[in-house]
């Protein structure tokens, strides 16, 4: 998801159509559905020129918002107020590592103080350094979901794959898979824990199906939603806090805080 060096110049040209923004497939009944790619995911290497993306048919922004216990993405709240003027759906996640899952989650919620509206995820893929185990993994979900009142997405590749290998997940279940895969299809979900993505990465902008570019960005990665564009607004954030649940007194205390986050990266 986060690239470690700067976007590849790429000379193909934009489709103004954006094509697969509106595909048709059949279901496991034979009945056709709708397919939409209209979801972007970007960091603060990405440039983004936010009209121009929206224009561009771009319905929603999945953008990081930090990593390990003290990294913060300095673009974050500069594009998301503007993307939320703008109209666009807009999400956050957090880019695992193995250090101390409670300063990850301190560290997210702190800077990304994310909204009931917005997407919060959790970014599990190979780091720089020791990576996120399973059970880090579980234990990040479990606390914002103390924290928040709501389960966060979950976003992984093979490391996912891998570390859950054939079993069954109690915990990780509860959070909507966002799967990486640049394949032609969505092949190796551990269906014994998710039966289907509700995301799916096609592309990092290089690999992957057609189409990689993005009006207005450089680089960014695109996501497919099974569904049609009303029925993805419908449904963001994927997860909502249930009814009367109390968040946490951490988490109540950064939002009655108020305080603007320090931008460190």
């Amino acid at each position: 998801m986060q690239r470690t060096s700067p976007p590849k110049s790429r000379k193909k040209k934009v489709k103004s159509d954006l094509t697969l923004q509106r595909e048709t497939n059949r279901n496991k009944d034979n009945h056709p559905t709708t397919m939409i790619n209209t979801i972007i995911d970007i960091y603060h290497g990405n440039s983004i020129d936010l009209e121009q993306c929206f224009r561009g048919g771009i319905v929603a922004i999945i953008h990081k918002a930090t990593q390990g216990a003290g990294m913060r993405d300095s673009k974050y709240h500069q594009r998301r107020q503007r993307a939320k003027e703008l109209g666009f759906l807009w999400g956050g996640y957090h880019f695992s590592t193995g250090g101390p899952v409670s300063a990850q989650v301190d560290n997210f919620l702190t800077y990304a103080r994310p909204e009931d509206d917005e997407l919060i995820s959790l970014d599990w893929e190979p780091s720089d350094g020791p990576d996120m185990t399973i059970d880090q993994a579980r234990h990040f979900v479990q606390m914002i979901k103390d924290e928040t009142g709501r389960w966060p997405v979950i976003y992984g590749g093979h490391l996912l794959r891998e570390s859950i290998g054939h079993n069954p997940d109690p915990i990780l279940s509860n959070c909507p898979l966002w799967y990486a895969r640049y394949a032609n299809a969505p092949i190796g979900i551990p269906t014994q824990v998710w039966p289907t993505y509700t995301l799916w990465q096609y592309t990092d902008g290089d690999v992957g199906p057609e189409p990689h570019e993005t009006p207005g960005t450089s680089g960014a990665d695109r996501n497919i939603f099974q569904g049609t564009t009303q029925q993805l607004k419908e449904a963001w954030p994927f997860t909502r806090p249930e009814e009367g649940a109390a968040r946490g007194p951490g988490f109540r205390h950064i939002l009655e805080a108020g305080q603007s986050p320090k931008e460190e990266q």
